[in-house]
């Protein structure tokens, strides 16, 4: 019995550490997304450390989107995005840095982040609006947080 309870204790400490993980992750991505939709005062434009190209290529039943984060004017480290719509879905919405490892965008490289979706939908998605949450570490180790609306 002894010997059992050597063998089983690890997997059990290591499935509870795994789950304690993924409820932060979640945690994360809900707070972000909340955050996101709430906000009144957005980036514009020209306050963008980087730059950004929104596409959207409909065909009957879906419509694609996809945003790239490029050009970065400043080194950025542990790069968080999110790139949410006010269209209703359940899926989960693009992301990079949340449940998986956060990158970096590094000034004079060809470094990018490409977030993409689709919304399955025969509807008329014209008026939809998306919004871009992106948080980075500056040189200084300074958290930096960027709530913008895209311009379509």
């Amino acid at each position: 019995m002894k010997k059992l309870m050597i063998l089983v204790l690890p997997f059990v400490l290591l499935a509870t550490g795994c789950t304690n993980v993924v409820e932060e992750q979640k945690n994360d991505y809900l707070t972000y997304k909340s955050n996101l939709t709430t906000k009144e005062d957005l980036n514009n434009t020209n306050e963008l450390e980087f730059s950004t190209n929104f596409n959207l290529q409909r065909t009957s039943e879906k419509t694609d989107y996809s945003l790239v984060i490029s050009d970065p004017k400043i080194d950025m480290y542990d790069v968080k995005a999110l790139l949410i719509h006010d269209f209703m879905i359940d899926d989960v919405f693009p992301s990079v840095g949340i449940f998986d490892e956060p990158v970096k965008l590094l000034a004079q490289s060809n470094d990018k982040i490409i977030l993409k979706g689709s919304i399955n939908s025969d509807k008329d998605i014209e008026n939809i609006k998306f919004r871009l949450y992106l948080e980075y570490k500056d040189q200084n180790d300074l958290i930096n947080a960027v709530y913008y609306e895209i311009n379509r």
